[in-house]
This record gives structure tokens, sequence and C-alpha cells, in this order.
């Protein structure tokens, strides 16, 4: 019995050391189970433990909070609890292997103690110990995601809904392809299902000239030069017919790729009338050159008569005039011919096919000027026995010529310009509002812009008839043209086949006449000249710098012995000459140019009636 007390003391330091050493280990590993059970209940997310049973082992915080139990309760609870219906199958599948194959994930709603419903992604792993299986997991919520998922899915419903039913046509492009295409798009094409489009590249929708601009357009977008571009191209639709479309592409992210966002419209009728209408413009450019290039030889242009220069240049105007809609003024003396010309310029215009009314402004009573432009109505006044029509209403689509237009007045002036520029007008007696779409051309002898000064004109009106200036020179600074006029009006007048001629030198006293009166002047001379063989000046009341003086005549030789023409003319020439002759002093050239002939004229004229 000692024996054995004495071999326990022997051992018992040995013993007691072991203790301590065990002692140490429990202390440290319970040290260490402190820091791995507080990192646990720190992590993010939810972090759990469970048995084969799938009884809670162990859990974190946030699963406290996440479930709403408390962590003694999650301890006498199954993994099953959490869950119902759907959730609940995929997590029993999921728990079975995890168990079976080492791992799993899953997506599921977690049913917290208050009944809420969150969605998490679980990730689990299966480990043994010793002779027991256990699974250890994390969850993740995805709450924020589920959120961001399905507003986009709103969002992405949402605009597929409005592309789809935009009357423009929609298109999604990525590397040129095509994704999608709204029914607006698919009808502007010709394609009954999307479908037909999708997969197909852009450029096989483009007419050929027009593909390498459009997939420059898709380059500079797609390398991000450029975020939007606007495009009009011709297209083909399926059945291959070509089509005009203006829109713009954008670049936008779509499904997680750069995509060309295209809206669209059809342009094809408005395109056609567009080139139709340059190629008209083109055409007449080119009838304007032909008429421009033969214009030297031009001796008339519809009932204007004359090959001046002077004409010319108003020729030209005239036909520029012709080509555009604007408005025109023309100013000339009395006689000069300006409603000729406005008539010209309306013939020769696109409203040739409508009226070309003519109005005597100075000649309408102040109190009937209302009426007869604008028209009145049955009854608004005494002497109105019926509708009548105005002037604006015959020349819709037409022209309306204003002649002596520096006799309007004011308010008609402000009524006209609201007629002008599209206000319309009311007929006298009533209330409708109508609208006219007339050309004006104007027409005056006054110099408007002294008229604007002294306000009787108003400045807007003259700005608005203002556009196209046309200026009619008088005849006596285009007196080349006096043969061509007698010859016509000679023809003109005479009743016979074979009209009269007149002799060389009447014709150059005509031409040395100063025509105050101008082409009518000159118009009445030969109409007076046919019917009673005299050849007459009608006495003026402004100077006459002519060599006839005013109120001379002339007779023709005829079978009663009356006075040759001849001699009158003569005679006439050599007093004139006299007369300028004494007024410079003697100088030749200064007579000469105050006779509106040339030196050599008067030279020749000398020799020929023996002045020295």
């Amino acid at each position: 019995m000692s024996e054995k007390r004495a071999h326990r003391e022997e051992q018992s330091p040995s013993v007691s050391h072991e203790i301590m050493d065990l002692q140490k280990t429990v202390m440290e590993l319970e040290k260490r189970g402190r820091f791995f059970e507080m990192l646990i209940r720190s992590l993010p997310g939810v972090f759990y433990a469970f048995d084969q049973d799938q009884q809670f082992l162990n859990c974190n915080e946030n699963m406290e909070k996440v479930s709403g139990y408390c962590r003694d309760e999650l301890l006498h609870m199954t993994v099953n609890e959490l869950f119902s219906g759907a959730d609940l199958k995929r997590i029993k599948k999921a728990v079975r292997t995890a168990f079976s194959k080492g791992e799993v994930t899953v997506e599921a709603e977690l049913t917290s103690k208050g009944g809420n419903q969150i969605p998490y992604l679980f990730s689990a792993v299966s480990t043994k110990i010793e002779d027991g299986s256990y699974v250890l997991g994390m969850g993740i919520d995805l709450t924020e995601l589920k959120q961001t998922q399905d507003a986009l899915r709103e969002s992405e419903t949402f605009y597929r809904v409005l592309a789809e039913r935009m009357t423009v046509g929609a298109m999604l492009c990525q590397n040129s392809k095509i994704v999608f295409a709204n029914d607006a798009l698919l009808s502007m094409f010709g394609y009954t299902d999307a479908s037909e489009l999708f997969g197909k590249d852009i450029g096989e929708l483009v007419s050929r000239e027009f593909e390498m601009y459009f997939r420059e357009m898709f380059d500079v977008l797609e390398k991000k030069f450029s975020r939007q571009r606007s495009f009009e191209t011709r297209c083909l639709t399926k059945a291959g017919r070509e089509i005009w479309i203006t829109g713009r592409a954008s670049l936008i992210q779509w499904k997680g790729l750069p995509t060309v966002f295209m809206t669209s419209r059809d342009i094809t009728d408005t395109k056609e009338r567009e080139l139709s209408m340059i190629e008209e413009a083109e055409h007449l450019r080119r009838e304007n050159i032909s008429l421009r290039s033969s214009i030297k030889d031009r001796y008339r242009l519809g009932s204007i008569i004359g090959k001046s220069p002077a004409m010319q240049e108003v020729y030209e105007l005239i036909l520029n005039a012709a080509a555009t809609n604007a408005n025109v003024i023309v100013y000339g003396e009395s006689g000069t011919g300006k409603e000729l010309v406005a008539g010209a310029i309306h013939e020769m215009s696109s409203r040739s096919e409508k009226e070309f009314v003519p109005v005597n402004c100075a000649a309408i009573p102040e109190n009937l000027l209302e009426s007869e432009f604008f028209g009145h109505k049955k009854g608004a006044f005494t002497g109105a026995h019926a509708d009548k029509q105005g002037y604006l209403d015959r020349a819709d689509g037409g022209t309306l010529f204003l002649d002596e237009v520096g006799e309007l007045s004011l308010n008609l002036q402000a009524k006209l310009l609201r007629a002008i520029e599209g206000g319309g007008y009311s007929p006298v007696g009533s209330s409708v509002n109508k609208v006219s779409h007339f050309r004006i051309i104007a027409a005056t002898n006054r110099n408007l812009l002294e008229h604007v000064r002294q306000r009787i004109i108003r400045e807007d009106f003259f700005y608005r008839i203002h556009v196209i200036p046309i200026n009619v020179p008088p005849l006596r600074e285009r007196k080349e043209d006096i043969p061509l006029l007698v010859e016509h009006f000679l023809k003109h007048y005479s009743e016979n086949e074979d009209p009269p001629s007149v002799p060389g030198q009447v014709l150059e006293s005509l031409m040395a006449y100063d025509w105050p009166g101008n082409v009518r002047e000159l118009q009445n001379a030969i109409q007076r000249f046919i019917a009673v063989k005299r050849l007459e000046f009608i006495p003026s009341s402004t100077p006459s710098r002519d060599p006839l003086e005013a109120g001379d005549s002339a007779a023709i030789p005829g079978s009663d012995g009356t006075v040759g023409l001849n001699q009158s003319v003569e005679d006439a020439e050599r007093a004139s000459i006299r007369r300028a002759l004494e007024l410079c002093n003697g100088k030749k050239g200064m007579a000469a140019k105050a006779l509106g002939i040339s030196r050599k004229t008067l030279f020749r004229k000398m020799k020929r009636l023996d002045m020295s």
C-alpha cells in the first residue's frame, strides 16, 4: 500500500502538468470559439448552420433581425419553418442537394415572424464532423435587386408598348443588326411580322447610293464620336418600292449593350413634290438661259414691243418675276405700258390659268373701295341688291393688278395688308372671314418712297408690295424702238391687208419728238394717221424739247394738191436746229445733245437742209 502511494506521489507532478496543459488548451479553444462565435454573429447577410434533421444549430444576429425570431427561438426551429408554398419546396430540394452533392445555391423568399416575405439568395455547403453531417450557409438579401429588376422590367414593358404604339417608326439596332421594330415601322416597310426584320442588317433596307452614308452614321454613333445624328435617306420596302424617310438616330444602352435607337417617318410624298419642284425649277432655269441667250434678238415679249437695251433689261426682270410668287411693283410714266408688263408676268407665271384682275385705284370712289375690293352682301347698303364678289375673290389663285396704287387710302392699305399676310378679309355686311391666295403686281408713276415719308403710304404696305421693282423706261429713252412700234400699230389698226408705210423722213421726225405721252401717245398718233392721213402731235402740258412744236401737224400728200409733208417736216427741222444752235451759242455738239440726236445726225441734217 505504501508502495502504491509512493508511486502515485512520484507521478503527481507529471499529472498536474498535463492537467494544466489541458486546461490551457481548453481555455484557448474557448477563446477561439468565442472569437468565431463573435465573427459568425457579426457577418453581413445571414449565417446559419443546421444538422441532418434541419434543426438550427447556430445563426448570426442578421438572421435574428431578418426572421424576427430571437436566437433561442431559432435554435428550437427547423429550416422548413421559415418558408412556405413553392419556396418551401425549393428549400427542401436544395437541402437534399447540399447533403448529397456538398453544395447548393437557391433563390427563395424567407417568411418572417411578422409574415413578411423577403427574397434571398442562399448559398450552402455540407460538412461531416465525427459521425454527423451538417450544413453551413449564408444568405444575401435580394430586395433592392428585385426592386431594380421589377422597375427595369416595368420600364421596358412601358417603353415597348409605347414604341409599338408610336405613330412614327421606331427601331433598335445592335452592330447594325435589327433587334426591335415597332408596328409603324413594319407598316412603313411593308412587313407584317417583326421576326421578318429581326437579324437583318440595316443596310439591306437602304438604297445602294445611301448605304455608305448610313454605315458611316452607325460607325460614328457606335464609336461614341456623336450621341445623335439626323438623317434623310431613300429606302426599299419589302416589295422593292422606293420610299423616302427622315428621322433621328441616337446611341443608348439596351440590355447592357450599346444600341442605336432610330425614329423615322415616311416623307415620300413631300420629297417627290420637292424633287418635282426642283426639276421644274431646273427646267425653268434652263429655259431662262435659253431665253436670255437669244434676248438680244428679242423684238417682243408677250404684247410688249422693243429691242432696245433698256427693254431687254425689262424682259429679263419679267422672266425673273414670273418664276416666283413674290409681289412686284412696276414704275413708269403714264403710257409706258405698265399694265402690259404686269400681264406678261402673269401669263408667264404658274398663275396663268387663273384670272388677271386689273384695278385702277384712282378711278374708284372712296365710299366704294371696300365693296369693290372685298365684295358685299345683299342689303349691306343702299343699292346692294345682290351679293357681289370683290376683286380679291376674283383674283384667288391669280394676280391682282393695282394700277396707280399710290391712290389707295391708308385704311384700305391696312385691310389689304392683312389679306396679303393671310389674315383674310370680310365682305361688306358680312362677319365671315374669307381668304384669297392672290399675288399683287402694283404700278405707279409716283415716287412711293416719298409717299411713305409723307405718310401717304403705310411703310409696312410699301415693303409688302415693293419686293421686285421693275422700271419701265419712257419712250424718249428708247427711241430705237419707235420704228418697231410704228410698224406694229400700222398693222394693228389698218383695215387693209397691205398697211400704209411711213416715209423715212417722217420716221426721223417721229424719233426726234419727245413723246411726253409715251407709247400711248405714239399709238394714238398712228391711229389718227391711218384714219385722217395726217400726222399730228397733241399739245402737252409739259415743256417739249422736241423738234416739232406741240400742235403742229403734217399732211400726207394726196390728189387734192395739199402741201406735202416733206416740206413741212424740213421747215420744222430747220427751225428747231437754228433755235438749238442759238441757245448753245453755235456749239453743234451741245445743240445735237439738246435735240436728242447724235452729232453725226445733226451734221447730216444740216447738209441736207443746206445750213452752214
